[in-house]
Parts: structure tokens; C-alpha cells; sequence
């Protein structure tokens, strides 16, 4: 005789009061709802010879920068999902 194993049904139920969002960036989204993402794409460069400076009371004085930047591509891109020159359906 065997014995067979039943789960128990859940059903997963999740609930926010609220969200609070801070700050989104290129690559990021909220979605609340039914709902349906696809073909997302995010593609980005920066440069920065002095980044973000935090604190209170800095000083800089005579400060020279410098930034070289000679790269012939500066993001190679591999998007799959854009088709150039084809018609969208």
C-alpha cells in the first residue's frame, strides 16, 4: 500500500499599505496591478573626471580635470528585441 502526499492549497495573498518610491533609475520600474512588461531595454554611459561630492563645508580650489574619453564605441548594444527597418505588429 502506498501513501500518497498531498500539499495543502495556498493561495499567496500580498498587500502593501503603500510604496514609497525614493528615487528610479533608467532601469527600473513599479507596477502595481495586473499588468504586463516585456522588450525592456536599458542602456546607459556617463563619465566623471570628479564624482559626487557629499559632506558639508568641502572646498576645491584650482583644480584641473582631465577626461579622456577615445573609445570608438562607447556601449556595444546587442538588443535582440529591436528589429530595424521591420514593421512592428
Amino acid at each position: 500500500m502506498s501513501e500518497s502526499v498531498q500539499e495543502p492549497k495556498t493561495n499567496l495573498i500580498v498587500r502593501f499599505d503603500r510604496i514609497v518610491v525614493n528615487s528610479i533609475q533608467t532601469n527600473a520600474g513599479v507596477f502595481v496591478g495586473t499588468n504586463l512588461q516585456y522588450g525592456w531595454s536599458s542602456h546607459s554611459k556617463s563619465n566623471a573626471s570628479i564624482s559626487d561630492i557629499y559632506g558639508d563645508g568641502n572646498e576645491f580650489r584650482q583644480n584641473v580635470n582631465v577626461l579622456c574619453d577615445n573609445d570608438v564605441i562607447d556601449t556595444p548594444i546587442d538588443d535582440r528585441d529591436l528589429f530595424v527597418g521591420a514593421k512592428q505588429t
